[in-house]
């Protein structure tokens, strides 16, 4: 099916689920649907349907998008307002009311539509029309499929170097090829992710570069898509502890090149970034020459019970890329990876990653959030 099909099926779906919605209510009876609308200063919405509420005559004016990102929907929801108000001037006999229609609209697109004084519905059961005596809102699950795509492409792999430099210092201009060059990616990596930051309304874009706007929805996201889930990992036991196992490691990530091969991660991290939960192991990501590094200094053994060491080999190594030195010689993951991989462990690690957050990343984002 091509892009033109598609938008109409698209179309004719969304018209027939505002019918089914608006024949729901007892007092409303539905009348003609016109699908070629008069244009009101250059613009045409998609579709229009007469009805009746309590007596009173209605023109349902809707504009369908294929996409529901923030973004597509705010353009949408301001030209059928402007369009509404426009219609009510050349004709102030007629009472008109505004939809926002696509296959699928978040809680965020939805407040954008409540905002701007117009209804939404989408295709997955979410609805909010107000016009009248007339009131309808449902809510359903979140659309799977596309909140699936919307992650893989945003918070993949590669994709968070990129987003780790933009929240370090969230009000930071960036151009294209300067994230590229810092975050060791493509042009074209870096294009496609500023796409979706602006369509999500996370980032905005102008002559000087991309920055982010939003960083706290940006990084609240990330964290309820982030899984703490290496590429491959290995239990160890060491019977070093305090100042012995620090030394240790301080000699190792020296030996690794200065955390370029190994770092301290999850509670280990956040131990030296912003202290809050003390746990008993050891948290590592290595590759294969900071594993080695690490199984010298530490001098490791394979624990099948009982491990108090635990090395991760991430799946993207540019966890080593933005690594912080928290104190002489212990290298780290940044604030950012850290925050993550603590929500992703559990009750605990959650209270210690917003720790974290109040800490170390919040007084750097100023007024930024």
């Amino acid at each position: 099916m091509g892009p033109q099909a598609q938008a109409v099926s698209i179309e004719a779906k969304a018209g027939a689920r505002l019918r089914e919605l608006l024949s729901l209510v007892p007092s409303v009876s539905l009348g003609r649907v016109r699908a070629e609308v008069a244009p009101i200063a250059g613009w045409r919405p998609d579709l229009s349907i007469e009805v009746r509420a309590d007596g009173e005559s209605w023109m349902i004016i809707g504009e369908v998008k294929s996409e529901g990102q923030p973004r597509h929907i705010r353009g949408a929801a301001l030209q059928v307002k402007d369009y509404v108000q426009r219609l009510s001037s050349v004709d102030p006999g007629t009472r008109a009311y505004g939809v926002v229609l696509a296959p699928y609209i978040s809680p965020a697109s939805a407040q954008i539509c409540t905002e701007a004084g117009v209804g939404f519905a989408d295709l997955a059961g979410n609805c909010r029309l107000a016009f009248g005596r007339v009131y309808i809102e449902k809510s359903a699950a979140e659309n799977p499929f596309r909140q699936r795509r919307v992650q893989r492409s945003l918070f993949a792999a590669k994709s968070g170097r990129v987003l780790r430099l933009l929240l370090a210092e969230p009000s930071r201009v960036w151009r294209v090829a300067e994230l590229a060059s810092a975050a060791q990616v493509s042009l074209g990596q870096v294009s496609n992710l500023r796409h979706r930051l602006l369509d999500q309304e996370w980032a905005v874009a102008d002559k000087e570069g991309l920055r982010l706007s939003r960083p706290r929805d940006l990084l609240e996201a990330w964290r309820n898509a982030h899984k703490l889930d290496p590429a491959r990992s290995e239990a160890a036991y060491t019977l070093l502890h305090g100042e012995a196992l620090d030394k240790a490691l301080r000699a190792a990530f020296e030996e690794a090149g200065e955390g370029r091969h190994a770092v301290l991660a999850s509670y280990s991290a956040g131990r030296w970034l912003a202290p809050f939960a003390r746990v008993s192991s050891s948290y590592l990501y290595v590759d294969e020459e900071g594993s080695k590094a690490v199984r010298k200094h530490l001098k490791l053994e394979p624990a099948a019970k009982g491990a108090n060491v635990s090395l991760m080999w991430p799946k993207d190594e540019g966890v080593f890329l933005d690594r912080l030195e928290a104190g002489k010689g212990m290298w780290c993951t940044s604030a950012i990876q850290t925050y993550l991989d603590l929500a992703a462990s559990g009750e605990r690690g959650a209270e210690a990653a917003e720790h974290l957050f109040n800490e170390r990343i919040a007084p750097r984002w100023k007024g930024a959030q």
